[in-house]
């Protein structure tokens, strides 16, 4: 186990097997962790409709506390007969409540309450007020789990307190165990004083850092070191260690060296890869993972194969590959929810079993709860995961602000289109005498290149003039239009605008009589390029007319600053 703790912004734990990165958890400081903390809350709001109530706890946003994680000791009445408790008559507005983060909030949710309280220890997890007492699932040894659930008999566990064996606790004795529920039932002895005493919201516990927590969720007797880069974090793991785990206080070692410690046992290159969507397999395949807000999807891509007939045999060796490496990467990423693969299809039915029983094999290594499905006749698996923390993803990157997470923008073409149409809108409703659009180098290029005859067929039409600004610091869909209008002009209905006849000059256009134009205003007749000086003709050029017609008389030139308006 490495554990770069040097940096305080940023802690970082890594657990290397064979070389292999393992397991990977990553906390910053600008991201405060919650999962696991216990609060005391106020109820807000209650929504009959969704049997859930929402608990000011201290969040940015209120906590969502459904009605299945209400504890019975805060119903306000006693559910009647077999008839299932409906939340609005099991709790009211104001009522205090003593929750714990089951998860975190996100950007557009808030965090997940339950009022069924779980004290995590190294050897136990102590449940108040649940009669419950478990072994955990990954102890497998059916006369190992039997003497456990034996020995948690006789640790003299209080009335309504339940308590779960971890994995750490296998082959345990009864002296590491009774020591962790003392320590246990003195902490929830704890934080009931410090509810009655505090008023809500306020936080009544909180739960160990990451070095701290990794180590107690993760270290096993297969661990053999603990590597740690900071003085400070390695005095504070080997105090927890002489109380938690005295046996295996001496795999702590405190690392001297110059070069970082991720860079010295080369685990940087193996971090960047777990960012990346696509990841190789050995025998020449990949899988390519795409987490989204509904489910994460990851597909299952074939190497070369040179005939028909190996066809089956590379999709069944390139799943087996799959299939391990996908168990291993939703442990790196901590991926949750709902995860569908699109395994290669296979024909043989033994084939199809071969792989889910490698997935779910490899999936026993994770401390996750995890429940897989079958492969379907297209080839899809199914499976939910949960999730133990903030993914690693999360909380190292952030949305990108100019595609906002969707990993694409609009093309030059879309966005300089966009921008014509915009204009065109504008110019038909109001009297235009310029506009100014600060586009990006691009979008710039493109108009001035591929669409300066439509500009200047604008121009032409409405008689305003178009000034393009290229600027870097805008990105690809980042435009600003500046709109300028004449002086006394009124917006015109798009409705009353009229395309003049193609056998027909271009109407006559005249300034009002009552304003004059203001200086710079373009002569009726003149077409203008964008961002490039004024050509000043002493006689305005007619419009074109079709062949083989007679060019009727050019309209006269509105007067220039200064000149009497014609009668």
């Amino acid at each position: 186990m490495f554990i770069n703790a040097a940096d305080p912004e940023e802690f970082r734990v890594a657990i290397v097997a064979e070389g292999q990165l393992d397991e990977f958890a990553l906390e910053t400081t600008s991201r405060e962790h919650t999962k696991a903390n216990i609060y005391k809350g106020t109820v807000v709001n209650i929504e009959p409709s969704l049997q859930a109530s929402f608990v000011n706890y201290g969040g940015e946003r209120h906590g969502f506390l459904p009605m299945s994680e209400v504890h019975a000791d805060y119903y306000q009445e006693k559910p009647q007969g077999k008839a299932k408790p409906r939340i609005q008559r099991m709790l009211r507005k104001g009522q205090e409540l003593i929750v714990q983060v089951y998860k975190e909030e996100s950007a557009t949710k808030g965090a997940y309450l339950s009022t069924y309280i779980s004290l995590p220890g190294r050897n136990l997890v102590l449940l108040p007020r649940q009669s419950h007492l478990g072994i955990s699932r990954k102890i497998e040894k059916e006369d190992e789990r039997q003497r456990l659930k034996e020995l948690a008999q006789k640790l003299g566990l209080p009335p309504e307190m339940g308590l779960i064996v971890r994995t750490a606790g296998e082959a345990g004795k009864v002296r590491d165990l009774a020591k962790d529920l003392h320590f246990l039932l003195k902490l929830w002895e704890d934080l009931k004083k410090a509810a009655a005493a505090q008023k809500a919201p306020c936080l009544l516990h909180r739960d160990l850092d990451l070095v701290t927590r990794t180590v107690r969720d993760y270290l096993t007797a297969d661990i053999k070191t603990i590597l740690v880069d900071d003085k400070e974090a390695y005095q504070q793991l080997r105090s927890f260690l002489r109380v938690a785990a005295p046996r295996q206080e001496h795999a702590l070692k405190l690392y001297t060296d110059k070069l970082p410690i991720f860079s010295r046992y080369q685990l940087e290159d193996q971090l960047d890869r777990i960012y990346a969507e696509r990841v190789p397999l050995k025998s020449g395949g990949g899988i390519v993972i795409n987490p989204t807000e509904a489910l994460v999807s990851i597909d299952v891509n074939s190497g070369r194969f040179t005939s028909q007939r190996e066809l089956e045999d590379t999709a069944l060796k390139t799943n087996l590959e799959a299939a391990e490496e996908v168990a291993r990467q939703l442990r790196l990423r901590d991926l949750g929810g709902l995860v569908v693969i699109d395994f290669i299809d296979m024909k043989d039915k033994k084939h199809q079993k071969e792989v889910e029983q490698a997935l779910k094999q490899s999936l026993k290594r994770d401390k996750a709860r995890v429940t897989v499905g079958h492969l379907s006749k297209f080839g899809l698996l199914e499976l939910s995961r949960q999730r133990l923390r903030s993914a690693a993803e999360i909380s190292a990157y952030t949305p990108c602000p100019t595609c906002l997470g969707r990993g694409r923008v609009k093309s030059v073409g879309t966005v300089s289109l966009s921008l014509l149409r915009q204009i065109s809108v504008q110019a038909a409703q109001s009297q235009l005498l310029e506009v100014r659009a600060y586009v990006p180098l691009e979008v710039s290029n493109f108009l001035l290149n591929k669409k300066r005859r439509e500009l200047l067929d604008l121009e032409e039409l409405y008689k305003f003039r178009i000034i393009l600004t290229a600027r870097d610091d805008l990105g690809p869909e980042d435009i600003q239009v500046e709109y300028l209008k004449r002086e006394g002009a009124e917006p015109k209905p798009v409705a009353e605008l009229k395309p003049a006849p193609e056998s027909k000059a271009a109407p006559e256009v005249h300034p009002s009589s009552e304003t004059k134009p203001p200086p710079g205003a373009k002569k009726s007749g003149e077409a203008r390029r964008p961002s490039r000086p004024r050509r000043r003709s002493s006689k305005p050029k007619p419009p074109g007319k079709p062949p083989g017609e007679v060019p009727e008389a050019a309209p006269p030139a509105a007067p220039g600053p200064g000149e009497p308006e014609s009668a």
